[in-house]
């Protein structure tokens, strides 16, 4: 797929360092494919406007590496294997990381430039732009406030656990004999006996030591077998006897907590990080608009 129009070896010089054509080149026949499948081929004047969008977003990403090196920040060998490595082990095999980089017209080492770049712009916004975003108590509550719905708090439930396992070897026989030591067990609780001295005596699972104790959990984060039992169950209720693959099971529902809203406190920290990423954007524009301003910039396209 060629362009319809051809671009200078070095497109723009920005503080004395040059950007190469060949990467505006790569980037904008991306964008024409992109177009294309869409059935909305680029003409000519299109591609050049595109291609000028591409030089200027390419003398911002310059600025930042250049002010990134000048703040002494450093992407050391070990961060890139790093990240590279991060990056690979989404892929089956090295190959087929190397495969999807040919796909996008790459070499490994151009890959491992754009890599570069990108690590130092992150540490430089870091450091001079998401570090200076402050977000007050009062504007992260309002948001809290407004948006009530997007924290939602399902309920819960608290129940406590015995557990008798059995030995298949031992076969019905034994199976009968360990139900019939529970039958007892559960006819002393539902006279009253505490489930929790109980659960410590008799019950053969981790959980013995706190009295059986599971703490609260939502529908989704335990097995079915017990939140479909939990969940039907009122607080001090009793289940029957039921099995699962480790064995006998009883259960007891000690507390229940309806749906609601998740407290401001328990979601202050994502409101904080989601309003930092969302004023960042904006702060990051002004942040390259002021560098620009000060930079030397030669334009050859």
């Amino acid at each position: 797929d060629e362009l319809k129009i051809k671009l200078p070896k070095v497109v723009a010089q920005v503080n004395g360092k040059n950007i190469s054509g060949d990467i505006i080149s790569r980037e904008l026949k991306k964008a024409a494919q992109q177009y294309k499948k869409r059935g909305m081929p680029l003409n000519a004047d299109q591609e050049k406007s595109a291609a000028k969008k591409l030089i200027d977003d390419e003398i911002g990403r310059t600025l930042l590496v250049l002010k990134a090196k000048e703040s002494g920040i450093s992407i050391t060998k070990a961060i890139m294997e790093k990240r590279i490595n991060e990056v690979k082990a989404k892929f089956r095999s090295d190959a087929i990381f190397e495969h999807k980089l040919a796909d996008m017209g790459l070499t490994l080492d151009q890959y491992k430039a754009e890599l570069e770049t990108d690590l130092y712009i992150d540490q430089i916004i870091k450091k001079d732009v998401e570090s200076k975003i402050q977000i007050p108590e009062k504007e992260a509550l309002d948001y809290y406030e407004k948006n009530k719905n997007k924290f939602p708090s399902p309920e819960k439930v608290r129940a406590s656990i015995i557990l008798l396992k059995f030995n298949p070897s031992k076969g019905k026989a034994g199976e009968q004999k360990i139900l019939k030591k529970f039958e007892s067990i559960l006819d002393q609780l539902r006279n009253g006996t505490d489930f929790a001295a109980m659960a410590k005596k008799f019950s053969q699972d981790s959980l013995a030591a706190k009295g059986g104790d599971l703490g609260f959990f939502t529908r989704k984060q335990m097995l079915p077998a017990f939140s479909d039992r939990a969940f039907k169950l009122k607080a001090g209720e009793i289940s029957n006897i039921f099995r699962t693959g480790h064995g006998f099971h009883v259960l007891k529902v000690t507390d229940r907590k309806s749906a609601g809203t998740s407290p401001f406190e328990k979601e202050k920290e994502s409101i904080n990080t989601f309003l930092i990423t969302k004023k960042s954007s904006q702060a990051t524009k002004d942040y390259i608009e002021a560098l620009k301003k000060q930079a030397k910039i030669k334009n050859y396209f």
